[in-house]
């Protein structure tokens, strides 16, 4: 027999999911603040993992993003992510959620002795995430990132295709 859920219980939920799009949006403000190590690892639990699949790479545990967000601003001289089309799915319980996404990024690739000249890059892709509700804040226990598309901005994605490493 299922329970129905009081007019309490479902606002408690309705709650919990705006938290959640706070939060990936909080995520992206802290991206595009020259990725703030401090502020993208106070987001995830303490052992969580930030998986960028295509490019970006992985980092577990906040000692590791926050090493990883250091990495990245020096290859990345600025960003805009925009993430939109929130599909959150909370458990029976409330206490865990299942969160997608859908990413496009502008970038500005940073000058290196191997490139001079700074890049403009486009790309797009999808979020995979899993939280936990620890208290009443929700953190990040997973963002799994899939990029479908990076490409130069002055080439495109018809010109200079991304090719996926195989997963």
């Amino acid at each position: 027999m299922t329970h129905e859920l009081s007019l309490e219980e479902r606002v408690k939920r309705m709650e919990d999911v705006e938290a959640i799009k706070q939060l990936k949006a909080t995520y992206a403000r802290h991206l595009d603040d020259g990725y703030n190590p401090e502020g993208i690892a106070s987001l995830f639990t303490e052992d969580g993992l930030w998986l960028i699949k295509g490019v970006g790479g992985e980092a577990k545990g906040r000692a590791g993003i926050k090493h990883h967000c250091r990495n990245l601003k020096e290859g990345i001289a600025w960003g805009q992510h925009n993430i939109s089309s929130p599909l959150v799915t909370l458990s029976a319980d409330g206490k865990r959620a299942d969160a997608t996404f859908y990413l496009v990024c502008l970038l500005t690739m940073a000058s290196s002795p191997q490139k001079p000249e700074q890049e403009a890059f486009v790309l797009a892709g999808k979020y995979s995430d899993k939280l936990v509700k620890v208290g009443e804040q929700w953190l990040f226990e997973e963002i799994t990132g899939t990029i479908d598309q990076s490409s130069p901005w002055t080439e495109g994605w018809v010109k200079a295709p991304f090719v996926k490493e195989s997963w």
